[in-house]
C-alpha cells in the first residue's frame, strides 16, 4: 500500500461514516472510552486493545466492562508489543475488497501500537484497493506528572543511533517536547546530534501545560538557540503538519533526520505519517515502559480527527 494524502476533518463526520473496523484501547484512563460514550459510531467490527500491564488500575475494570457491553472484542496485548494488524483484518468481516474504512482512537494507545498499524498499512502488499483511516485523538485535562519513571532504552533509539552513524551526513534531531524532561534529555544525549530543534504545542488545550513543558525542559531549551524553537497549534493538525514537514524537508538534504516526539501524541502521528512518505526520516520512541506512573487522563475537548488515505501499489492515481 502507498500513503496517498491526509487532512483534518470535523468530529461530526464520525456520526456519518459506516466503518468496517473501529479500534481503540482499553486502559486505566477515563478518556479510553470517551469516543463510544459520546458518539454513536457505526462499525461492523469493534476491537479494543486491552493492556496486559496495569490491568487493575483506576478505571480499567469499568472500561473493559463497558466496551464488552458495546460489542467490542478485547485483545490482550502488552504496550510494548506490535499490533498484529494482519490477524485483525483476517478475523474481521469486511463489506468490500475495494475499500476499507477504519477508525482508530489512539488517545490511550502506546506509540508502538499505532506506529505498528501505520507500518503495516504501508508495508502490506495489498489489503484492498483503497483504505481510509480516521485517526482520533481526545485531548485531556492538564495533569501534573510528579512521578515520571526512568527512561526505558528502546530499540528504535539504538536503531536510529546506528543508522545515523552509517551516513556521512550529520544528524538533525527534532524533539517534540512533552512533560517528561528526562525523555528529551535522554534522546539528545544519546544521539548527540549536530543540530537540535525543539517543537512545543502552543496554543494548547491548557496554558498550564505550556508553562510546565517549558519549566520541565528549561535546561534543554536554554542550551538551544531561539531560532531552533518552533511552536505548533495543537488543535490545528494541518498547520502542525506543515510546520513539521517544512522543517524536515528543508534539512534532509544536509542532515540525517531523526524525530523524537516525546509529546503530544498528535505530533507522533504526524511524524509517523511523514516518515511513511520519506523512509530516510527516522522516528524514535522513548518511554518508561511498565515503570511509568499511573495518571487518570480526563477528556477536555472534542476529538481531533486526521483522515489518511492509502491506496494499492497497483493503482494509478
Amino acid at each position: 500500500m502507498e500513503y496517498l494524502s491526509a487532512k483534518q476533518i470535523t468530529p461530526e463526520i464520525l456520526l456519518n461514516t459506516e466503518y468496517d473496523i473501529f479500534i481503540l484501547s482499553s486502559g486505566y484512563e477515563q478518556r479510553s472510552i470517551y469516543l463510544p460514550l459520546n458518539y454513536t459510531i457505526k462499525a461492523k467490527n469493534k476491537i479494543a486493545l486491552a493492556f496486559k500491564e496495569k490491568h487493575k488500575e483506576l478505571n480499567r475494570k469499568n472500561n473493559d466492562s463497558y466496551l464488552v457491553s458495546q460489542g467490542f472484542n478485547l485483545i490482550n496485548i502488552s504496550g510494548d508489543q506490535n499490533v498484529d494488524m494482519k490477524a485483525i483484518l483476517t478475523n474481521c468481516s469486511l463489506n468490500s475488497t475495494e475499500k476499507i474504512s477504519i477508525l482508530i482512537d489512539y488517545s490511550s494507545m502506546t506509540k508502538v501500537w499505532y506506529a505498528g498499524i501505520i507500518n503495516y498499512l504501508i508495508s502490506a502488499t495489498k489489503i484492498c484497493n483503497y483504505v481510509e483511516v480516521h485517526f482520533s485523538y481526545t485531548p485531556a485535562l492538564y495533569t501534573d506528572l510528579n512521578r515520571i519513571g526512568p527512561v526505558k532504552v528502546n530499540s528504535t533509539v539504538s536503531y536510529a543511533y546506528k543508522k545515523a552513524n552509517q551516513f556521512e551526513k550529520p544528524t538533525a534531531l527534532l524533539i517534540g517536547l512533552g512533560l517528561e524532561k528526562s525523555h528529551a534529555n535522554f534522546i539528545q544525549k544519546t544521539l548527540n546530534p549536530a543540530l537540535t530543534l525543539l517543537l512545543y504545542a502552543d496554543p494548547s488545550t491548557d496554558l498550564k501545560y505550556v508553562e510546565k513543558v517549558f519549566n520541565n525542559n528549561r535546561e534543554l531549551i536554554e542550551d538551544t538557540e531561539v531560532r531552533n524553537l518552533y511552536s505548533f497549534p495543537l488543535n490545528d493538525l494541518e498547520q502542525t503538519n506543515e510546520v513539521l514537514t517544512n522543517l524536515c524537508l528543508s534539512l534532509r538534504t544536509k542532515y540525517n533526520i531523526v524525530i523524537a516526539p516525546v509529546g503530544p501524541k498528535v505530533l507522533s502521528l504526524l511524524a509517523l505519517l511523514l516518515a511513511s512518505r520519506f523512509p530516510d526520516i527516522n522516528v524514535v520512541r522513548i518511554s518508561s515502559g511498565s515503570s511509568a506512573s499511573v495518571y487518570d487522563r480526563v477528556p477536555c475537548n472534542v476529538p481531533l480527527i486526521y483522515s489518511a488515505e492509502f491506496v494499492s501499489d497497483d493503482l494509478e492515481y
